[in-house]
């Protein structure tokens, strides 16, 4: 494990409970959910958009996704946004998920709301190996779905920054970094022992093996694709080490990985800077679709 994480292994719980429950320290928390659920749903009506729900990548409830794109008298392949949703592995779904895709779409890419099932009725391990399996479905129906397979850009947030990693690092050893074009990190956990130590652990218990298997800050990134890191300034301690963390230990390997910490900006509205196509990660994710993003 990482120095920079010594001082947060040392914590005690209380307070380190209170930095791994961004909820707490957000301004509001609830609001900005509530209106990711709003424009989601904005989404699914909107007119300039063809929507496709609950389509399925394997037999449980939550192994389903939901595509939006962008209409078009000829339909052609599109760049594809694939958002892996946030929650500590144990809340959240992708009803929040289509809250960019409208603005993804005028862009004239398509997005897709990646569900998962949460623990504890699955395992962190199994739960990783449904991402990597919905990625997988995804890259093998691309001419079914209308998208461009050779353009697919990964995005989580929180614990979806974590899933997302995961790929990049192909965790479970089944080549899934091969299918990624690149790569957006939002305020993820990259190093899972001091994870394990708080009240997270309570709903997705963890083996020290899995801290290990799981945890990718222990592994090298595989694909070789650029890396955009997004932090707010205003999140607790305990996750800008994360994303701090990864920014020197990848960068070595990834000279085109970029960081960036958004002034003003929570655990939770971060998100927004999605939805601004003249922000920093908007634009970065513009250059991997282009491919003048450095790798």
């Amino acid at each position: 494990m990482h120095a920079g994480f010594d001082a947060f292994m040392g914590l005690p719980l209380e307070e380190l409970d209170f930095q791994l429950s961004p909820s707490r320290s957000a301004k509001d928390a609830a609001g900005v959910l509530n209106a990711m659920v709003t424009q989601t749903l904005a989404a699914q009506d909107d007119p300039a958009l063809e929507v496709r729900m609950d389509l399925p990548f394997g037999p449980k409830p939550r192994q389903k996704f939901d595509l939006y794109q962008p209409k078009a008298a000829k339909p052609t392949p599109r760049p594809v946004i694939v958002f892996l949703h946030g929650g500590f592995w144990q809340e959240g779904d992708k009803s929040v998920s289509g809250f960019a895709a409208s603005c993804f779409a005028a862009r004239g890419w398509a997005s897709i709301a990646l569900g998962y099932t949460l623990t504890p009725e699955v395992s962190l391990t199994e739960l990783t190996r449904e991402i990597h399996a919905g990625l997988a479905h995804v890259a093998a129906q691309g001419a079914a779905l209308g998208i461009d397979t050779d353009n697919i850009i990964l995005v989580g947030h929180s614990a979806g920054g974590h899933l997302a990693a995961s790929v990049v690092c192909d965790l479970l050893g089944q080549g899934v970094h091969r299918l990624v074009r690149g790569a957006v990190l939002i305020s993820g956990v990259f190093e899972l022992a001091p994870i394990a130590r708080s009240y997270v652990s309570d709903l997705t218990p963890m083996t020290d093996a899995e801290i290990q298997d799981l945890s990718p800050l222990r592994h090298p990134p595989l694909a070789n694709v650029p890396i955009h890191v997004l932090i707010g300034a205003d999140e607790p301690a305990a996750f800008q080490v994360q994303s701090s963390v990864l920014r020197t230990a990848w960068a070595p390997a990834l000279p085109g990985l970029t960081y960036h910490l958004a002034a003003g900006r929570d655990h939770f509205d971060v998100l927004e800077e999605l939805q601004d196509p003249t922000s920093i990660t908007v634009r970065s994710i513009e250059q991997m679709i282009q491919g003048t993003a450095e790798s």
